[in-house]
């Protein structure tokens, strides 16, 4: 019965989800309809690489606010390479090289000069914004035609989005990163706890510019994502829509928001929540401002469920 009630507390939103999907089903006879199956893969896929990027950033006890916009201003810096030059390789590989050196900075920054990642974070975020708006004037769109973005947009095999497919692949080896290699034990020992991960010879500082510049990679695929699935860049797109759903998928799917402790399955789940509760919304036709008070209290029993858990464990251990 105890090894029940853990796993019910563990794992809960695996049957939250499935629990919310049947009652969705029984509401609108067209959710769980292919199309609107296959749908929700293809939104969720930019949400998923601000998650994952973040799933590591949060779980070394740090936190990183420029991915959202981050995101938009790496697909503008796509669209307008190749508006420019019209070349899709090259605005790829700008995004990649942009994003990395991104999350050097903010890396660098929290890491070797000890400033905070919430402050850090969030200058870089507001940086992000204003770049976007000088590189395209308010109003102005880039469209993006061509064989890249349809098939990195809209390609199926067997029936499944490439995107979604890539993004399942993404999640896999990140998975047999943090359980089986020594770079993710250094984050977890990080978030744990940094002095101690210190004296056992960790470089904490190098780990952690590591994780700001994976997270900030992630941003980069996530804002070519977007480009592909809109076919067209602009500024003033919400960033950090997508930045607060990132974070709300890991904290649901059971990370620690104090850090040391999370799983890559949970944060799996907890995207695939997101993506459901998103997509319900939209068909049932609730508002928009609906939408961000139902997902805050969503948040707060997810706080609260993991904190319990946590507590929990805490007791059992000693």
């Amino acid at each position: 019965m105890n090894s029940f009630g853990r796993l019910l507390r563990e794992k809960s939103i695996i049957f939250v989800t499935i629990g919310c999907c049947i009652a969705f089903a029984l509401i609108s006879p067209r959710f769980l309809s292919i199309d609107n199956v296959t749908a929700i893969s293809r939104q969720i896929v930019p949400i998923g690489l601000i998650a994952l990027g973040q799933f590591f950033v949060v779980v070394s006890g740090n936190i990183d606010l420029s991915m959202g916009m981050g995101s938009v201003f790496f697909a503008i810096v796509l669209g307008v390479i190749f508006g420019l030059s019209g070349g899709v390789g090259l605005g790829v590989v700008a995004v990649i090289i942009c994003s990395l050196a991104l999350g050097f900075f903010n890396g660098y920054l929290v890491a070797k000069l000890k400033l905070p990642a919430f402050i850090t974070t969030l200058a870089t975020l507001f940086i992000a914004q204003g770049l976007s708006g000088l590189i395209i004037p308010r109003g102005q769109q880039i469209f993006l035609v061509g064989d890249f973005f349809r098939v990195v947009g809209a390609g199926k095999f067997a029936g499944i989005y490439l995107s979604f497919l890539f993004l399942v692949l993404l999640f896999a080896a990140a998975y047999f990163v943090y359980n089986h290699t020594r770079w993710g034990s250094y984050v977890i020992a990080i978030g744990n706890n940094e002095q101690n991960a210190k004296l056992a010879g960790i470089n904490t500082e190098l780990v952690k510019i590591g994780i700001f510049m994976f997270s900030a990679l992630c941003s980069g695929l996530a804002g070519i994502m977007l480009s592909t699935r809109m076919g067209f860049v602009q500024p003033g797109l919400d960033g950090n829509g997508l930045l607060l759903d990132g974070i709300a998928a890991i904290i649901i799917g059971g990370t620690l928001i104090l850090g040391g402790r999370g799983t890559i399955g949970g944060a799996f789940w907890g995207l695939l929540f997101i993506g459901v509760i998103n997509n319900a919304l939209n068909l049932l036709n609730v508002e928009d401002v609906w939408h961000l008070v139902f997902k805050g209290l969503v948040i707060l029993f997810a706080l609260g469920i993991n904190w319990i858990v946590w507590q929990s464990r805490q007791v059992e251990s000693h």
